[in-house]
C-alpha cells in the first residue's frame, strides 16, 4: 500500500516529517442524516457507507442540482480515510466526456485514499460513454455542467463536507486529471481558481479544433486508393525518423526529445519501384506530410498543429486505428475495433453540433470557409468547443499554482496546443513571463504519448504531483524532476499492492528497459551529458536551455 509521500525534486525539498499533521475519523458520523447536515440546500445525500477497500473510509454518494439552466443532477462520490487523512483533498479529473462517476483516479492511476488523500470525483451532470458528447446539443444543463459548473458545485459541497467532517478548516486542495480531465483543470484554473490550491494538468483539448484534426486526419488516409498508412508503413517512418534525429539530444536512447528540430523528410522513403515494407508510394508520402502538418482554413490559416513525427507507430494508431477504411459512422466504443478513435471523436462531435445525420466524410468540406464558420457558431451555441480564454488572472489573485505536463509524440490534443496556451496565458498577466511563471510551469515529456504510454516515463504524473504539493505547500519553486519507466524506476504513488485499480482508463505502461527520465521545466531541455552506456541514469543528464 502506497501510504508514503517522499517528494522529488533537484532542490532541496520537504521529507515525510515536514508533512501536514494526520487525523483520524472520529466514530459515527459516517451516516447519511450527519453527512446531510454538512450540505446546503441544493444537494442530496444518498449514501454514506463505511467501507473496507482498499481502506476502511466512509464513501459518500450524492448529488448537486444546478439551476438556470436546469435543473440537472450532478452526481459525485467522496471517500474519507477512517485513519491518516493527510488534510489532503484531490478531484479526480475525467478523460474524454466524463459521464460516471469514479472511485479511483486516473491520473495519477490508483485510490488516493492508499496516501491519506480525501478523495472526490464527479459525473460533471451526465451519464454516457466517454467519447460521447451528444448531450451537448439538446441539454443547455448538462452542457454547462460538462464545461464547468458541474465541477465547481461538487467541488465545493465535497470540501465543506470533508472539513466538517474531520472538524479543520485548512485543507490542501488539488485537482489532477489528463485529456478530458486537464480540461477540467483548466476551466477550474479559468472560471473557479479560488476553488484549488494547486492544479495538475495533463495534455487537455484546448478546444474542438482537435476534433477538426482528427476528422482531417481520418479524410486523408481515405483520400485515395492508397493513401491509408498501415501500422508497418508508420513503424518504418517511426525507425526512420529516430534514426535520423535520436541524438539531437547527446544521447543514443531511441528517444527524440524535441520534435520540433527533427526536419525529416518522407521523400527519402519514395518507392523506386513497386510498393514494398521498406518504402513509402507517393500516396502515402501525401498522406504522411497531410496529417503532420494538420488541418488550415481555405485562406492558409493553422487551425491547429499535426500529429508529431515521432512515435508514429504507437502514437498515430492509437486514434487512427490499425484497421484500413472505409469505416463505419459510429460513435459506440464497442466499435472501436472497426473503426479508430479519431473517426468516432470525428463523428460524434459533428454530429453533436450538426445534428445526427452529419457524416463529416461527406458532408464536411475543408475547402469551403462556410463549414468552419458553422462549426464555431455550433460551439457558441452549444457552449462547449471554443478555445478556453487562457486568463490566469484570477489564478495569479488566488495564489493558485498550476503544474502542466504534455508528451511531445501526443498525436491527440498535441504539445503545440499547450505552447499555444502559454503564450496566450503571459499576454493575460500583462506579457509577462515572470509573472506567468510564478503561477504556472510546463513539462514537455519525451517519448509520451496522449496521457502516457509510448517510450517515455510512466510516473510523471505521479512525481509532479508531488512537485506541486512541494510548490503550494512549502514553496519549494519547480524544478527538474526525476521521473522513471519501468517497475525498477517508476514510483507510483496511490497504486494498490493488492490488487488492481479500477479508473476505467487503461493507460498501457510504456516500452523499453528501465530507466530514469530527467524532465525540465520549460523552456528548459534535458540534454546527456555523461559516458555512452549512462543513458539510464538522471544523474547524467541535465536542464538546459533549449
Amino acid at each position: 500500500m502506497a501510504a508514503s509521500f517522499t517528494l522529488t525534486a533537484a532542490a532541496p525539498v520537504p521529507g515525510p516529517a515536514d508533512a501536514p499533521r494526520t487525523y483520524d475519523a472520529p466514530a459515527g458520523k459516517c451516516t447519511v442524516a450527519v453527512i446531510q447536515a454538512m450540505v446546503a440546500a441544493d444537494t442530496v445525500i444518498e449514501s454514506a457507507a463505511p467501507t473496507a477497500a482498499p481502506v476502511p473510509h466512509c464513501r459518500i454518494d450524492g448529488y448537486v442540482t444546478t439551476t438556470d439552466p436546469g435543473p440537472n443532477k450532478v452526481r459525485f462520490r467522496l471517500q474519507l480515510p477512517d485513519k491518516g487523512f493527510n488534510g489532503r483533498f484531490i478531484m479526480a479529473g475525467l478523460g474524454g466526456a466524463a459521464g460516471y462517476v469514479p472511485t479511483d483516479m486516473q491520473i495519477p492511476n490508483g485510490n488516493a485514499i492508499l496516501a491519506g488523500f480525501a478523495m472526490a470525483g464527479t459525473d460533471t451532470g451526465h451519464s454516457g460513454e466517454m467519447l460521447d458528447w451528444s448531450f451537448i446539443r439538446d441539454n443547455p444543463a448538462q452542457s454547462v455542467d460538462y464545461v464547468h459548473r458541474g465541477g465547481h458545485v461538487s467541488t465545493v459541497a465535497m470540501q465543506k463536507i470533508t472539513r466538517d467532517y474531520y472538524a479543520v478548516q485548512k485543507l490542501y486542495r488539488y485537482h489532477s486529471g489528463c485529456s478530458g480531465g486537464g480540461r477540467m483543470g483548466v476551466q477550474a484554473a479559468e472560471r473557479h481558481p479560488e476553488d484549488y490550491d494547486g492544479i495538475l494538468i495533463g495534455a487537455p483539448g484546448r478546444s474542438t479544433a482537435t476534433m477538426l484534426m482528427f476528422m482531417w486526419a481520418t479524410k486523408q488516409m481515405a483520400r485515395e486508393p492508397g493513401a491509408w498508412l498501415s501500422p508497418a508503413k508508420l513503424g518504418l517512418i517511426e525507425q526512420k525518423v529516430t534514426a535520423q534525429c535520436d541524438a539531437l539530444d547527446g544521447a543514443k536512447d531511441s528517444i527524440v526529445q524535441e520534435p520540433g528540430k527533427c526536419h525529416f523528410k518522407p521523400e527519402v522513403l519514395q518507392c523506386k519501384g513497386a510498393d514494398g515494407p521498406d518504402c513509402l508510394t507517393a500516396p502515402e508520402i501525401r498522406t504522411f506530410k497531410a496529417i503532420a502538418e494538420g488541418p488550415k482554413y481555405p485562406d492558409g490559416t493553422r487551425i491547429t498543429g499535426g500529429m508529431p513525427i515521432t512515435n508514429t507507430a504507437a502514437g498515430w494508431m492509437s486514434f487512427l486505428g490499425a484497421t484500413p477504411p472505409p469505416w463505419p459512422d459510429s460513435i459506440s466504443l464497442k466499435d472501436m475495433a472497426r473503426t479508430n478513435a479519431a473517426t468516432i471523436m470525428g463523428h460524434v462531435m459533428s454530429k453533436a453540433y450538426f445534428g445526427p445525420d452529419f457524416d463529416y466524410f461527406r458532408d464536411f468540406d475543408f475547402n469551403n470557409q462556410k463549414q468552419f464558420d458553422a462549426w464555431w457558431a455550433a460551439a457558441d451555441r452549444t457552449g462547449f468547443g471554443r478555445p478556453s480564454t487562457a486568463d490566469l488572472s484570477g489564478v495569479e489573485r488566488a495564489n493558485t499554482k498550476i503544474i502542466w505536463w504534455h508528451g511531445v509524440s501526443d498525436a491527440g490534443p498535441t504539445l503545440d496546443t499547450t505552447l499555444g496556451y502559454f503564450r496566450d496565458a503571459q499576454k493575460s498577466l500583462g506579457g509577462s513571463a515572470a509573472r506567468l511563471d510564478k503561477v504556472a510551469k510546463l513539462y514537455e515529456v519525451p517519448g509520451m504519448l496522449h496521457c502516457g504510454s509510448g517510450t517515455g516515463p510512466d510516473d510523471v504524473p505521479d512525481q509532479l504531483l508531488q512537485t506541486l504539493i512541494a510548490w503550494t505547500e512549502k514553496g519549494v519553486r519547480p524544478g527538474p524532476v526525476v521521473t522513471g519507466r519501468g517497475p525498477s524506476r517508476a514510483h507510483p504513488i496511490f497504486a494498490d499492492k493488492n490488487g488492481p485499480t479500477t479508473s476505467g482508463v487503461l493507460i498501457p505502461t510504456s516500452k523499453g528497459a528501465d530507466r530514469d527520465f530527467l524532465l525540465c521545466p520549460a523552456p528548459q531541455v534535458a540534454r546527456f551529458n555523461g559516458k555512452a552506456g549512462g543513458e539510464n541514469d538522471a544523474a547524467n543528464w541535465s536542464c538546459v536551455k533549449s
